[in-house]
């Protein structure tokens, strides 16, 4: 009997698909947990601003995070990285922790909150078609039909609210914005090689660690002129919930996430957190939703349905 003809080794992003869980996960619950805490936090740093300045609250908050989460790695025996590892975890903490927060934070300073709503929903598609690109993740049609959703689920959701959308005296605002969604992108999918060989603790402390140092060097002059005694307990509690909470432990889970669901599905996360700032809003400030927000948090649940089926 001939022996049958040896099988083609499948291509990468088919690989990568397969391995790919079906279904919702322990890891998904994880990532829901990463926006409930990136929806709260959002809530939180309004608060936070009315006692700091912006970047002396990065340098406090990247300080604790830098500093816990090398703890964390550490009780975890995680391995040393090599010479040309390290070089990578340098660049990619400078794009994603130096260069992405410092474009996020004035750019929000700079823009209408609508606008900043609109312009991060574009991290899901951006780092999907990155991921496609790069051969990490193979983008089947429930993922492109879920971005369509996704996208319009966030922008029913800004415009039911009610709130101020446009581009007149926001250009510069916008424009740090979208360098922000493409800065965390490549964070994001460049990563995706170090998280495979090196675990995602081990990659969330090296590149917050040594992206926390040009931050702080950059954030020093606010922090020595910050007035430290204004500064209430309520706060320094909302300080160490925006480190502990949105930078460690929803960095670490965003990057098991890439481990084990891939960059493209672990993004479709990042469009939940507009949601549930909806959602904490409501009992915390007593905004209650309008119809039309409805409407689009149900979008993004339906993209939600279709990416994990």
């Amino acid at each position: 009997m001939a022996a049958p003809p040896p099988q083609a080794a499948p291509s990468a992003p088919a690989a990568a698909a397969a391995a790919r869980p079906p279904g919702l996960t322990g890891t998904d619950g994880l990532l829901v947990l990463m926006t409930l805490i990136w929806g709260v936090n959002y809530i939180v740093i309004k608060a936070e601003f009315k006692v700091f300045t912006p970047l002396s609250f990065n340098a406090v908050r990247f300080l604790l995070a830098a500093v816990s989460v090398g703890f964390v790695a550490w009780g975890a025996g995680a391995r040393r990285p090599g010479r040309r590892e390290l070089l990578r975890l340098s660049l990619l903490g400078v794009l994603g922790n130096t260069v992405y927060q410092l474009c996020y934070i004035e750019g929000m300073a700079r823009t209408r909150a609508g606008n900043a709503a609109l312009i991060m929903a574009a991290v899901p598609v951006l780092t999907a078609v990155s991921s496609h690109l790069l051969g990490h993740d193979r983008l089947r049609w429930r993922d492109v039909v879920g971005l369509a959703l996704s996208t319009a689920g966030i922008a029913t959701l800004v415009w039911g609210s009610g709130a101020d959308v446009g581009v007149r005296g926001t250009v510069a605002g916008d424009l740090l914005m979208l360098l922000a969604v493409v800065f965390w992108t490549a964070y994001t999918v460049l990563a995706k090689p170090l998280v495979d060989s090196l675990g995602p603790t081990v990659t969330t402390a090296w590149t917050m660690g040594l992206g926390a140092i040009p931050l702080l060097v950059i954030c020093a002059p606010a922090a020595v002129a910050q007035r430290w005694g204004a500064v209430t307990p309520a706060a320094w509690l909302g300080a160490g919930f925006s480190s502990l909470g949105s930078l460690v432990l929803a960095y670490l889970i965003w990057y098991r996430g890439v481990e084990r669901l891939g960059a493209t599905r672990t993004a479709f996360y990042s469009n939940f957190s507009p949601v549930v700032t909806l959602l904490a809003a409501w009992p915390l400030l007593g905004e209650t939703p309008t119809p039309w927000q409805i409407v689009g948090a149900g979008g993004i649940f339906g993209s939600l349905a279709l990416v994990r089926s």
